[in-house]
């Protein structure tokens, strides 16, 4: 599947020689209204302060299914379904690979990667991954 929203997560489907080919890239950008439409990019999980952001093809350009196994206890926000917060760790993965969706909002970014956490009182609550600004996974 080519991107064709914001927040998508994607990596080239041929990568140039030398290339990482298990790059991540997350869609900055469309712009869908020229003869060969492309997509800004910018590279997760380089290490770098301010990783560049790249101009692509979106031909070029695939969606993948992120693992979510990584993040079992590690210390999360999630949105639950009565549009309450709660923090607390991430005790299981329900789908351990998922096509993120992610939208920015006013106060960080919303995912739809659904958790079920424990917070500090031993209460378990379900809802999807929500980012602060500023917040380390």
């Amino acid at each position: 599947m080519k991107p064709h929203k914001i927040g998508q997560i994607a990596k080239y489907h041929t990568p140039l020689p030398g290339e990482n080919p298990n790059q991540l890239y997350v869609v900055l950008e469309i712009f869908d209204d020229a003869e060969r439409p492309q997509a800004d990019i910018k590279a997760l999980n380089t290490g770098l302060p301010f990783p560049p952001i790249n101009t692509a093809f979106i031909h070029d350009l695939e969606v993948v299914a992120v693992d979510n196994s990584d993040l079992i206890g590690h210390r999360v926000t999630i949105n639950k379904a009565d549009s309450s917060k709660a923090t607390g760790r991430v005790v299981k993965v329900d789908a351990p690979k998922i096509i993120v969706d992610l939208k920015k909002e006013e106060n960080g970014v919303s995912t739809n990667i659904l958790l079920p956490i424990e917070d500090y009182k031993g209460e378990e609550h379900i809802g999807t991954l929500f980012v602060k600004h500023y917040s380390h996974i």
